[in-house]
């Protein structure tokens, strides 16, 4: 069967066309793959030894949930107006405020998963060529080459990150069930169902770190979803993650309750099933972190405009490989709390553009005439963060998770601010 090239331009700074658009559930694939990843895993574990398989159920599902209703509203924005979430943001924010702020904010952002990820990665294939050489091979070294790697398969585009998905996840899903089936025949589900976890989280913090290491795809839903159909498409996308993610996190899980040990190449050395684990692995982290480098291409494609997506994906990919080498997951679970106070008001601010001011009333022609910087959605952004902030402190508590209190205060507040400006020039 004939397949369409992978295109030079993969639109990053334009529209996608009609004709290089397709289905929601091709998307969803390319979703459910980005979450079939060491640091989903990593967190996964981690709540589970916290809270318990009982509780760990509830907090994974529910966070996926918010993220998930979240993605819904973002990917209908992302399939109408056919623009990645950089371009996108620049209607309500500013060309100035996004070139010098937001996008190299949320740029940092990108590269900063693309080093975690690395990092974990490096770990992995050290563990697993130490199981089965007895060779001690530098972590760093691992980190290394495995990032420059994913970094040349992050300049082939959107395109490449699909069809590779399309492959490896049947693989990936059938992969996971094994592995807990295989947990299953050693210790009873009950036994796992009922067993208390550690203490060391709450519900509701436990809810706030998977929005925060999930809350990324919601906010740049559009990024994928630009090449749906239509905004029907775009939500079907969303099955990718609202079930999806869920599943993968208790897929890590299981057997970390039933073993105690969250390092997965352990895991799968206890079972049995290292070297298939390994292959799987390096497959699917390739794919996620392909995906967060491409997605800091996007960001800086839509603000350094002089240079070609093979050089923003190149000097990326060099930070981020520094990043993995020097040991970035140290401080991981952090910084993903981090990325759901500053980043979550991003998305409150354009979604209550795009819906409620401008409509998704997005032409790049019209664009040269807004402002340089949206003093509205500067301030709501602000505000938004300082909320979750304050609400992450324990200060206040408007819904229990502070990034939807962040992003609900930019929505509501951009909505005002915007109105009350329009009224006072009319």
């Amino acid at each position: 069967m004939k397949t369409d090239p992978i295109p030079a331009n993969d639109y990053t700074r334009s529209r996608v066309p009609d004709h290089a658009t397709i289905g929601g559930f091709r998307i969803a694939v390319v979703v459910f793959g980005i979450g079939v990843t060491l640091p989903i895993f990593y967190i996964g574990s981690e709540i589970s030894l916290a809270l318990g398989l009982r509780q760990a159920t509830l907090a994974l599902f529910g966070g996926c949930a918010i993220v998930g209703l979240m993605m819904i509203v973002t990917s209908i924005i992302g399939a109408r107006t056919r623009l990645s979430t950089y371009m996108i943001i620049q209607f309500s924010f500013g060309r100035g405020l996004v070139r010098f702020l937001v996008n190299p904010l949320l740029a940092v952002t990108y590269v900063g998963y693309f080093a975690a990820t690395g990092d974990i990665f490096g770990g992995a294939i050290r563990e697993a060529i130490d199981a089965f050489y007895g060779i001690t091979v530098p972590k760093a070294l691992c980190a290394f080459f495995g990032c420059v790697a994913m970094s040349l398969t992050a300049m082939y585009g959107f395109r490449f990150i699909e069809r590779f998905s399309s492959l490896a996840v049947p693989l990936l899903v059938l992969f996971m069930l094994y592995v807990v089936y295989l947990v299953l025949q050693r210790i009873e589900l009950q036994d796992l169902w009922t067993a208390r976890g550690s203490g060391d989280m709450s519900v509701g913090l436990a809810i706030s770190t998977v929005i925060g290491a999930n809350i990324l795809m919601a906010v740049s839903g559009p990024d994928l979803t630009r090449y749906a159909r239509s905004g029907r498409e775009g939500v079907k996308s969303v099955t990718g993650l609202a079930a999806g993610y869920p599943l993968i996190m208790l897929a890590s899980g299981i057997p970390t309750l039933a073993f105690a040990e969250t390092d997965i190449m352990k895991i799968m050395v206890i079972v049995g099933v290292a070297l298939p684990a390994l292959f799987i692995l390096v497959f699917s982290t390739w794919t996620t972190n392909t995906v967060n480098l491409y997605s800091a291409v996007l960001t800086l494609a839509a603000s350094f405009r002089r240079f070609s997506d093979k050089q923003l994906a190149t000097m990326a990919g060099a930070l981020g490989t520094l990043g993995a080498v020097l040991g970035i997951m140290d401080v991981f679970l952090p910084f993903v709390l981090v990325l759901g106070i500053a980043t979550t008001p991003i998305a409150g601010v354009y979604i209550a553009d795009s819906f409620l001011l401008s409509r998704s009333a997005y032409r790049l022609e019209h664009l040269s005439a807004r402002p340089s910087v949206g003093y509205c959605a500067l301030f709501a952004w602000i505000a938004g963060t300082g909320t979750a902030a304050a609400a992450n402190q324990g200060l206040l508590t408007l819904t229990t998770v502070p990034a939807a209190d962040g992003m609900i205060t930019a929505f509501l507040l951009h909505t005002v601010l915007a109105r009350w400006v329009f009224r006072k020039k009319r």
